[in-house]
């Protein structure tokens, strides 16, 4: 009896010493509310991610019990609350490296010290900073201030905001503005669907527009001519680079503005989109054996060209081949390759010369950006089906148009197709939220369409855009209830032989495209898609969106075209 008690003499003391205090239990009990305030927060958040709910809710259990053992044994009380407080905070902080990586960019949880102490030093200049909800790098480097709330700038400075932080939020790649004497219209484009945002009145939007050229660099009182620039914004998602285009015309500007166009544009072929087929019908081409002739690579205007090419182009080791592209502008470079800026002035060679001199310095593989000059096509078919490799970007609804664009271009049916080694044409389509897409089974008639073996059993997803929390639906926080999130690529890769160039330089697309789904197995753009929609990728309403007829307003629905 005398052993137990000594035994117990430390649990004892630390019991006494807590229970003989008013303070001590209210600290410790503070201590464990905090801690599962949070909890209970971590909990829903974890459900909205689709966490592991359970363990972690185990986890923050055991660590209570844990931190209570701490401050009821040590017979220190002050060691064991704030070795308590440690574990429970790193508890906390374990939860939250853990889910960062596996949450969306953007959605992260940072710790606030950093963050407070720099927004804290941003408003010591000025009150007015409380009001503004970014702050912008000019394209020299150098801050631009925020405007005291005395000064008539301010509107300005906060009229620019709203053109661009509820994009930003929203994750647009671009955002457009027309001015026009009626006002200035807004729109912004979000996994290629664009959206009208509330138009701003004459004078505040052209005064916006104004310091936007400012901050970028541009020209404020050219009106008229084309101009480029790029500045920094930095607000509560972080620091987001914007290049912006300018063009005008009599009836007003018309800017665009991309976001972190750069990110956007640097993609592997692997990720683009192309089936395991495609790929290897265009790794051919890195074999220096195969590398000559034109290789056409097309898209719609904004479905990707410019990344797609890019893409093409990367793909090739710039290190073991002497790489070039020849472009109107530079938009993004490819480490190791050699990009050149087409520069129009009076007196200077043109577009199609400097391609020539060019293609005859002996490089492996030359990017062509545009063909719209006069005499560019026609130079890029001197060489024939010998090296160099040549990637042609030709804007294009459909690769027939590609290349009857191309065919027209150079002037010469049969000239244009006797150099073509093949044609890529791309479209884009959205891909489904992988937080909240919802399954199900298709009906029969719609597996066949798939080409899904009668009676097998296979899941589909279509759009939710909707997240249970508890006992609420809400918005998904992923895709902000649009139901997708980013966008992917649909590709056609049509190679060409001998008897394809014939086919073509006799104007005959129509047998040359059905020979090279026949005899080589080409998958067409429709069916690229509806494998997206297998693989679960996407679903067959934005299948369906993505080629719908388009059709003048009244106008009866024309029936579908086949290749």
């Amino acid at each position: 009896m005398h052993d137990t008690i000594l035994s117990n003499t430390p649990i004892l003391i630390a019991q006494g010493a807590i229970l003989l205090s008013i303070a001590k239990p209210i600290l410790t009990l503070a201590v464990f509310i905090a801690f599962y305030r949070y909890v209970a927060r971590f909990e829903v958040d974890a459900r909205t991610y689709n966490l592991p709910v359970a363990a972690w809710n185990w986890g923050y259990f055991g660590a209570g019990l844990v931190a209570l053992a701490a401050i009821l044994l040590i017979p220190i009380f002050w060691i064991g609350w704030i070795l308590a407080i440690a574990l429970l905070a790193g508890t906390m902080y374990g939860y939250m490296q853990y889910r960062n990586p596996r949450v969306p960019a953007g959605r992260q949880y940072k710790l606030g010290f950093d963050a407070l102490a720099t927004a804290m030093a941003a408003r010591k200049t000025s009150s007015a900073e409380k009001a503004a909800t970014v702050l912008f790098t000019r394209a020299d480097g150098t801050k631009e201030p925020v405007p005291q709330k005395e000064d008539a700038a301010l509107a300005t400075y906060l009229a620019l905001e709203q053109i661009l932080v509820g994009p930003i939020a929203a994750r647009a790649s671009r955002v457009d503005i027309a001015t026009a004497q009626q006002g200035v219209a807004v729109s912004m484009m979000v996994d290629g669907v664009r959206t009208k945002r509330d138009p701003l009145a004459p004078e505040a939007g052209n005064a916006a527009v104004d310091m936007l050229k400012r901050l970028t660099g541009l020209d404020v009182a050219d009106r008229r001519r084309r101009q480029a620039g790029a500045c920094t914004i930095d607000g509560a998602t972080g620091k987001v680079r914007i290049n912006v285009t300018s063009i005008g015309s009599s009836s007003g500007q018309t800017i665009r503005v991309d976001f972190d166009r750069e990110s956007r544009l640097g993609k592997s072929i692997e990720t683009i989109g192309l089936a395991s087929s495609q790929l290897d019908a265009l790794r051919v081409f890195e074999d220096p054996k195969h590398r000559k002739g034109v290789i056409l690579v097309s898209a719609p205007v904004g479905q990707g060209l410019s990344t797609l090419g890019f893409s093409l182009l990367a793909r090739h080791d710039a290190y073991t081949a002497n790489i070039k592209t020849l472009e109107k502008e530079l938009i993004y470079r490819v480490e190791g390759i050699d990009h050149k800026a087409f520069a129009p002035e009076p007196g200077l060679e043109d577009f199609g010369a400097m391609l020539t001199k060019m293609i005859r310095r002996d490089p492996d593989i030359v990017l062509v950006g545009d063909i719209s000059e006069p005499g560019a096509a026609k130079a890029a078919t001197l060489m024939g089906m010998n090296a160099p490799l040549l990637y042609v970007l030709v804007p294009a609804d459909s690769m027939a148009t590609a290349i009857a664009t191309w065919m027209q271009a150079v002037g010469d049916p049969k000239l244009a197709t006797s150099c073509l080694s093949g044609v890529v044409h791309q479209r884009l389509m959205r891909t489904l939220c992988p937080n909240c897409k919802s399954p199900f089974t298709p009906a029969p008639e719609q597996a066949k369409k798939l080409g899904i073996p009668a009676g097998k059993q296979v899941e589909l997803f279509r759009p939710s855009g909707k997240v249970q929390v508890k006992n609420r639906v809400e918005d998904c926080p992923v895709c902000q209830g649009s139901g997708y999130f980013g966008q992917t690529g649909i590709l056609e890769v049509l190679s060409l032989d001998d008897e394809g160039r014939r086919l073509l330089g006799e104007n005959d697309f129509r047998t040359a495209y059905a020979r090279s789904v026949r005899e080589q197995k080409m998958i067409q753009l429709q069916e690229a898609a509806l494998l997206k929609v297998r693989e679960g990728a996407t679903s067959l309403e934005e299948v369906q969106r993505i080629f719908a007829p388009k059709q003048a307003a009244g106008a009866p629905a024309p029936k579908p075209a086949t290749a």
